[in-house]
């Protein structure tokens, strides 16, 4: 049995033996806090994308939202539709206030009406960092022009899934995907799943369930598994919205949803705060004894 672990954004220029240690000595937290033995030997890959799609963000000179200024009279591009769309999503999710974004917008002069709504957009954003400990200033809008960029440049896209793939093998394996990594991982199951024998798919901290995400990844499906998918989120997690079913992210069969994390990280999004949850590291107990 092996164990394929994916990461998500915010690892470029880290060492990939340092991560994959912290997650595997968090999940092994996990086990002791359920009063599990751990698996040892356990094998594991741990495909590292992180300087990789750093540099294609550096490449694509994607603008951040608090630097985009929209032309009066200009229809908005597909990116700051994603952005607002996207934002306003995490806005309704996390039950902040229209009076909340406009203070935070200040006095909009009335020579930028035409521009009152992104001015509105940056805001939010900026509202969402503030409330959530551990996010610094931009944090999310750099979150968002990542995904974007990889759910919308199939270049981008195949040199990522690229490093995923080149980590399959034809044994039986779970899958534990975390923040885009999530999303990476499930785009590489739908397209390369003959050559994994997929035990369990679970994923924690996933964006999955914004729409303006998942609307992005063409017909929605579930991975060929002999087990469910097991997704796990802090209801605290901004970037875990929603859970994994309908309206936000609909599959057949249904998805297997978990909100009871409370992780402990200062963003409630760490993978720490995730794999060293009694419930969760049980499920990847379960899946790997299968």
């Amino acid at each position: 049995m092996r164990l394929l672990l994916v990461h998500g954004i915010a690892q470029g220029g880290k060492n990939p033996a340092d991560l994959e240690k912290a997650w595997i000595d968090t999940l092994r937290a996990g086990y002791k806090s359920a009063n599990l033995p751990f698996p040892d030997p356990l094998a594991v890959d741990f495909p590292y994308y992180g300087d990789a799609l750093d540099a294609r963000v550096a490449k694509s000179k994607l603008p951040l939202p608090q630097q985009i200024i929209p032309k009066g009279g200009e229809a908005p591009s597909p990116y700051e539709d994603f952005l607002r769309n996207s934002l306003e999503e995490m806005k309704e999710s996390a039950n902040i206030s229209d009076a909340e974004v406009a203070a935070e917008a200040g006095p909009i002069p009335a020579a930028q009406k035409g521009i009152q709504n992104w001015r509105l957009t940056q805001a939010l954003a900026r509202v969402i960092d503030k409330r959530l400990p551990g996010f610094t200033s931009g944090t999310i809008e750099r979150y968002l022009r990542d995904v974007y960029l990889y759910v919308t440049n199939r270049s981008v896209a195949r040199e990522i899934n690229a490093i995923v793939e080149s980590k399959l093998t034809d044994e039986p394996t779970v899958v534990i995907g975390h923040s885009l990594g999530t999303v990476v991982a499930y785009r590489v199951l739908l397209e390369q799943g003959s050559k994994v024998k997929l035990r369990r798919y679970i994923t924690v901290g996933s964006p999955l369930g914004i729409r303006t995400i998942s609307s992005n990844l063409g017909v929605l499906k579930y991975p060929p598994a002999d087990l469910n998918w097991y997704n796990a989120y802090d209801d605290g997690d901004v970037v875990a919205l929603n859970p994994l079913k309908d309206p936000w992210f609909k599959t057949d069969p249904a998805i297997t949803n978990y909100n009871r994390v409370r992780n402990t990280t200062d963003n409630q999004h760490g993978i720490i705060g995730y794999l060293n949850d009694v419930t969760v590291a049980r499920c990847v107990a379960e899946a790997l004894a299968s």
